[in-house]
C-alpha cells in the first residue's frame, strides 16, 4: 500500500537503511549476527555511520524502489554514478541492465533503436533539440543535477502507450531534509589533445556557448529576399519592376556578400584542458502546525575542447566483386560547452497535502571544426583529391517548467489524488554551418604540393532553427479499499500532450569564378577569408555571386496531440500476490507539413496530398502485471501489455537531413505506419537482508511493421530512407547480480570493502523486409537495426575501512549490431563491440573535501563499422582523464 507523502528524511531512517545495506551478502551467519548486535552511539556518531555506509552500499540504495515497484524496472542512484564517475545520463545508463549507447547521446534499451524508447523528466514528457531524433539526447543531463533514473521496461496503463523497449525517467535534485552546499570544480585531459585543436575566429561570448551575433545570418538578406523574391542579380533585376538595371542588381548582390561572416578560415591552436564546476544549495523550513518548506537550486558548467580522428570508406559491388569507390581521413575539434540550472521548492502543508515545482534548464553548445581529406573518382572517371573544410556551429537548449501536488483526503474514503502540469520548450538554433572545399595535389611522399578552391562545389553556408513547444497535463485519483480477502485500490486519471514543431533552414552559397585578372586561379590558392575579401567582392578581382542554394526538401512545421484515460485496479492478497490490471485508451492526431521556400505545402511534385500527411488514430492498450512474493527476500514478477510506437515527426515528413554520425543523407517518409508491439516480461528478483540482490528475467516482443532505415537506390551517393519492415520479434534474457567478499574472511573489514556488480543481457531478434521500387534490400530477414546479441557490464568495486578511499573499475561491452541495412548486394554494415573499461577513485580527505580521479576508455578502444569486411567507418575518441574537486557543508 501506498504510504502518505513525508516530505523529508528522518536521519536517523537513513542511517539505519545505509548500515543494513553494507552488511555482507548471501546471508552469512556472522554478518547477520553483527547487525543484530545491539550498538550504542554518542551524539554525531550516526552521521559518520551514514557517510561510510553511502560509498559502500552505492550499487544497492535503489534496490528497495525497484523492488516496491508493480512493474519490471531498473534503477540507478545519484550514488551510483557518482561511483563510476559518469558525467551524463547517457554515460550513466549504458551501466543499466540490456541498454547500451549510441553516439554518446541516446540510449537502446534491449536492442532496440532510440525511436524506441521515450523520455521524460521528472514524470513529464519534454521535447527533443535534436532535428534529427524524436527522442532527448541524454548527455544534456549532467551527473550533478540527478537524483536518480528510472528505466521501465514493462508497460502499465499509467504510461504511455507509446512505449517500446523502455521509457527512461530523468529525476532532478530532491528537497533536502537539512542545509546542505556543495561545490566542486575539475579538469580533463585527452590523449588526442596531444594533436592542435581546430578553430576559427567566432564569437567574443563562445565561453558561455552563445553566439553574440557574429554568425547569424545578416537581416539585409532577408529584407532583399521579402523585396525581390530573391538575392541573386536574375532574382532582384525581375522583382524590381523595371526599377533597377543589370549593374545596379550585380552590386546589391556584392553588399549582400559583403555582409557575410567571411572570417571563416580554419586554423589550429594549443588545446586547453577542460573545465567544469558545480554547485549546489539547499535548505528547507519547518513552518510550524506540520508545514513545512523546502528549496533546492543547482548549477552546472563544462567546457571543453575533444579532439578526434575518423576515416571513412565507400565501397560498391558484393560478394567477391567489391570496389573501393571512395573514402575520407577526417581530423577535427568538437568545442563544447554546457550549462545546466535546476530549482526546485517543495511544500508541504501538511502530512496530506504536498505540492512541488521544478524548473529546469539545459544548454548545449557544439563547435564542430574539421578537416577531410577525400579521395574519389570525378565525373570524368580520374581520381581526385579534395580537402574539406566544415565548420558546424549549433546551440540546443531545453527549458521545462513543471508542479506537482499529491492530496490525502481522509474525510472522502481516504482518496488520493495527483496531479501534474508541465510547460516545456526546447531550440535548436545552428546559424553557421559552413563548408568549403580545395582541390588538392599530392607527391609520392604524400606531401601536399598545392591546393585551390573547388568552384564546382561552391562554399555553402547553412542557417537552420528548430524550436519544439510542448505542454502536458495529467491527474488520476485513488480509491483505497480494505476487503477481507485482499488490500485493493482503484485508479483512474487523464493525460494531454501537445507539441508543436517548427523548423527551417536557408542555403546560402558563393558561385565563384575566375576573373580576367586571375587567368591561373592564383587567388583561388589562398586561405578563404583571403579569397573572399572585402577588396576581392567590391572590386569584383573575382566574379563572385551570393546564391540562395535552398531547395523544397528543408523547412517543415508539426503539431501533435494526444488525449488519454486509464483504469486500474490494483489487489494485493496478503503481501505474497500482488495483480496490477489496466487499460489505456489514446486518442492521437499528428500533422506534418513540408514547406516550399516560398512557405506553402509542398505536395513533392504531386506524390502528396495534404491529407497523407495527416495522423488520426486511436486504441485500447492493456496492461497486467502479476508479483509473487516467495518469500521475504524473493519475488516473481510478470507482465504482459499491448503498446505502439509511431514514427517520428522528422521520419514522417519527405524532407531532408543529414545524420550527424555518418553523414548520410536521410529522407522522411510520410507513408510510414505506426507498429503495434504485444510485450512480455518475467523476472525473478532476490533482495537479501544484506543489501545484496540477484535477478533474471526473461521478455519477448512482437512488432508489427516495425520502422528501419534502408539504404536506398540513389546516384546522389548513400542515402537511407525509413520504411516499414512486414514483421519482426525480439526475445532475451537478463541477470544482473550484487555481492560483496566477505564470504572469503567474515572478520576481515578489508574483505568487507570490496564488492563486485554486473548484469548481462543475451538475445536475439529477427525482420522481414520487403523490396520495393525504391529499395533493394540484400538480407530480406535480419536482426533489427541497433541490436546487439548480448551486453554486459561489470564493476569491482572497493571501499576502505576507514571511508577515507574508494574505488571502482566498471567494464561495458556490447555485441555487434547492424548500423543500417545494406543494399543492392552488399552485406549489413554491423558496429563492431566497444570494450569500454574505466577507472574511478575517490579520496575523502575530510567529512567535507573530496578528490576524484577518472581514466576512461583505458583500452584506447575505437568505434568501427564493417561492410564486407572492410572498415567503412572509425573514429577515435581516445583515453580521457579528469580531476575533481568538491566541498560540501
Amino acid at each position: 500500500m501506498k504510504t502518505k507523502p513525508s516530505f523529508t528524511a528522518k536521519k536517523v531512517t537513513r542511517a539505519v537503511a545505509s548500515a543494513l545495506s553494507v552488511a555482507a551478502l548471501f546471508s552469512a551467519p556472522s554478518v547477520f549476527a553483527q547487525e543484530e548486535t545491539e550498538t550504542t552511539y554518542e551524539p554525531g556518531e550516526i552521521e559518520v555511520i551514514a557517510v561510510t555506509a553511502r560509498l559502500k552500499s552505492a550499487a544497492s540504495d535503489v534496490m528497495e524502489e525497484r523492488r516496491d515497484q508493480t512493474y519490471v524496472a531498473d534503477l540507478m542512484g545519484a550514488d551510483q554514478i557518482s561511483r563510476t564517475g559518469d558525467s551524463d545520463a547517457a554515460a550513466a545508463l549504458r551501466r543499466v541492465t540490456g541498454l547500451t549507447l549510441k553516439d554518446g547521446k541516446f540510449i537502446y534499451v534491449r536492442g532496440l533503436g532510440e525511436r524506441y524508447s521515450s523520455t521524460s523528466l521528472n514524470g513529464a514528457i519534454v521535447p527533443s533539440p535534436d532535428p534529427t531524433r524524436n527522442v532527448v539526447p541524454l548527455d544534456m543531463f549532467p551527473a550533478s543535477i540527478i537524483e536518480s533514473l528510472s528505466v521501465q521496461k514493462s508497460s502499465t496503463a499509467k504510461t504511455p502507450a507509446a512505449f517500446g523497449g523502455g521509457h527512461v525517467d530523468i529525476r532532478t535534485k530532491s528537497i533536502p531534509s537539512d542545509f546542505f552546499f556543495k561545490l566542486s570544480a575539475g579538469t580533463r585531459y585527452n590523449t588526442n589533445d596531444s594533436d592542435d585543436t581546430y578553430t576559427y575566429a567566432g564569437g567574443d561570448d563562445d565561453w558561455y556557448g552563445k553566439d553574440d551575433g557574429t554568425r547569424e545570418m545578416p537581416s539585409s538578406i532577408n529584407s532583399t529576399i521579402d523585396q525581390y523574391g530573391g538575392i541573386s542579380p536574375i532574382d532582384i533585376l525581375t522583382g524590381s519592376n523595371g526599377q533597377i538595371d543589370f549593374a545596379t542588381a550585380q552590386q546589391m548582390n556584392r553588399e549582400l556578400a559583403l555582409d557575410m561572416n567571411r572570417d571563416m578560415t580554419v586554423k589550429t591552436e594549443d588545446t586547453d584542458l577542460g573545465l567544469r564546476g558545480n554547485v549546489a544549495l539547499g535548505n528547507s523550513w519547518d513552518l510550524g502546525k506540520d508545514s513545512i518548506f523546502g528549496i533546492v537550486g543547482a548549477l552546472s558548467y563544462k567546457e571543453q575542447s575533444e579532439n578526434y580522428s575518423q576515416s571513412e570508406k565507400e565501397i560498391a559491388g558484393s560478394g567477391d566483386n567489391v570496389s573501393l569507390e571512395g573514402s575520407k581521413e577526417e581530423q577535427g575539434t568538437d568545442s563544447i560547452t554546457q550549462w545546466s540550472a535546476i530549482l526546485n521548492m517543495g511544500f508541504e502543508l501538511n502530512e496530506n497535502n504536498k505540492i512541488e515545482t521544478f524548473s529546469t534548464y539545459l544548454s548545449d553548445t557544439s563547435d564542430d571544426v574539421s578537416v577531410t581529406i577525400e579521395e574519389t573518382i570525378d565525373t570524368l572517371g580520374e581520381p581526385q583529391a579534395l580537402q574539406v573544410y566544415s565548420i558546424d556551429y549549433e546551440e540546443r537548449t531545453l527549458m521545462s517548467n513543471q508542479a506537482k501536488g499529491t492530496h490525502f483526503l481522509p474525510r472522502f474514503w481516504d482518496l488520493e489524488v495527483n496531479w501534474m502540469a508541465s510547460d516545456a520548450r526546447s531550440r535548436r538554433y545552428a546559424p553557421n554551418e559552413l563548408s568549403y572545399t580545395y582541390n588538392v595535389a599530392f607527391d609520392d611522399a604524400g606531401t601536399m604540393t598545392g591546393r585551390s578552391l573547388n568552384t564546382q562545389d561552391a562554399p555553402k553556408y547553412v542557417y537552420s532553427r528548430l524550436d519544439d513547444d510542448t505542454e502536458n497535463l495529467a491527474w488520476d485519483v485513488t480509491l483505497p479499499l480494505s476487503l477481507s480477502w485482499a488490500e485493493v485500490r482503484l485508479t483512474g486519471g487523464y493525460n494531454y500532450f501537445e507539441r508543436t514543431r517548427e523548423s527551417y533552414a536557408t542555403r546560402l552559397g558563393f558561385d565563384v569564378d575566375l576573373a580576367p585578372s586571375d587567368p591561373n586561379g592564383d587567388i583561388l590558392s589562398q586561405e578563404f577569408n583571403d579569397i573572399f575579401s572585402d577588396s576581392n567582392i567590391s572590386t569584383n578581382v573575382l566574379d563572385i555571386e551570393l546564391k540562395d542554394a535552398s531547395t523544397d526538401t528543408e523547412d517543415y512545421i508539426a503539431a501533435e496531440k494526444n488525449d488519454s484515460a486509464f483504469g486500474e485496479i490494483d489487489l494485493n492478497f496478503d503481501d505474497v500476490w500482488r495483480v496490477v490490471a489496466g487499460v489505456r485508451y489514446e486518442d492521437f492526431r499528428r500533422a506534418t507539413l513540408p514547406l516550399t521556400p516560398d512557405g506553402d505545402i509542398s505536395d513533392e511534385g504531386g506524390r502528396y496530398d495534404v491529407e497523407d500527411y495527416v495522423i488520426a488514430e486511436d486504441g485500447w492498450y492493456p496492461s497486467l502485471s502479476v508479483t509473487w512474493q516467495q518469500t521475504d527476500e524473493m519475488q516473481w514478477r510478470f507482465g504482459a501489455s499491448k503498446t505502439i510506437v509511431r514514427p517520428d515527426l522528422r521520419e514522417l515528413s519527405p524532407v531532408r537531413f543529414q545524420d550527424p554520425v555518418t553523414g548520410f543523407d536521410f529522407f522522411g517518409n510520410p507513408e510510414l505506419e505506426s507498429s503495434d508491439i504485444i510485450n512480455v516480461d518475467v523476472r525473478w528478483e532476490w533482495y537479501m537482508e544484506s543489501g545484496s540482490n540477484l535477478s533474471v528475467g526473461a521478455f519477448y516482443k512482437d512488432l508489427e511493421a516495425p520502422i528501419e532505415p534502408v539504404q536506398r537506390i540513389s546516384e546522389a551517393g548513400r542515402q537511407l530512407k525509413f520504411y516499414n519492415a512486414e514483421s519482426g520479434y525480439i526475445y532475451g534474457i537478463e541477470t544482473e547480480f550484487l555481492r560483496d567478499f566477505s564470504f572469503i574472511d567474515s572478520q576481515s573489514d578489508v574483505w568487507e570493502g570490496f564488492f563486485v556488480s554486473g548484469n548481462l543481457t543475451v538475445s536475439d531478434s529477427e525482420i522481414e523486409i520487403a523490396k520495393s521500387g525504391e529499395i533493394d534490400p540484400t538480407n530480406l530477414k535480419r536482426r533489427m537495426t541497433g541490436h546487439s546479441e548480448w551486453v554486459a557490464n561489470m564493476q569491482f568495486s572497493f571501499d576502505s575501512p576507514d571511508g577515507y578511499h574508494s574505488a571502482t573499475l566498471a567494464y561495458n561491452v556490447f555485441g555487434e549490431r547492424i548500423a543500417w541495412g545494406g543494399t543492392a548486394g552488399l552485406d549489413d554494415v554491423y558496429e563492431q563491440p566497444f570494450h569500454s573499461l574505466d577507472l574511478t577513485y575517490s579520496y575523502f580527505a575530510t567529512d567535507s573535501l573530496a578528490f576524484k580521479f577518472k581514466a576512461k576508455n583505458m583500452l584506447g578502444e575505437e568505434s568501427e563499422y564493417d561492410q564486407e569486411d572492410t572498415t567503412v567507418y572509425q573514429k577515435d575518441p581516445g583515453t580521457e582523464f579528469t580531476l575533481q574537486f568538491t566541498y560540501e557543508y
